[in-house]
């Protein structure tokens, strides 16, 4: 029995797969939360301009 039979090859593909999935998801997450961070205090800071 060989190390790289079919079963051990298809579950290192998903693993492998839901590593990928998993770590562009979270570099995108971290993204979109500066996004919305510099958009509020973007917001934050017209509407103090605004009110004096």
């Amino acid at each position: 029995m060989s190390f790289l039979d079919s079963d051990t090859l298809l579950y290192l593909v998903i693993i492998v797969v839901f590593l990928a999935f998993f770590l562009w998801n979270r570099n995108r997450a971290k993204k979109n939360r500066e996004n919305k961070k510099n958009r509020s205090f973007r917001k934050r800071y017209h509407e103090r301009r605004r009110n004096r």
